[in-house]
């Protein structure tokens, strides 16, 4: 039974410190969907050629920094 207890805690603890970067994901996400259309996004990624890939590459490095 303490071993439950210390996983719930632990994943508690993690949720927490995690919510920060979930949040300001969400945000980003949001203003992004705002301020983006769709139909450039998709004529410039929307394609499964080299080119798109490497430009989602390219958009996508920041986000783990």
């Amino acid at each position: 039974m303490n071993f439950i207890v210390n996983v719930l805690v632990a994943s508690w603890d993690l949720l927490v410190d995690s919510s920060v970067y979930i949040l300001f994901g969400l945000i980003i996400a949001g203003l992004l969907r705002v301020f983006l259309n769709p139909g450039s996004v998709a004529k410039h990624l929307g394609h499964g050629r080299f080119i798109s890939v490497f430009k989602a590459a390219l958009l996508g490095i920041p986000i783990p920094l």
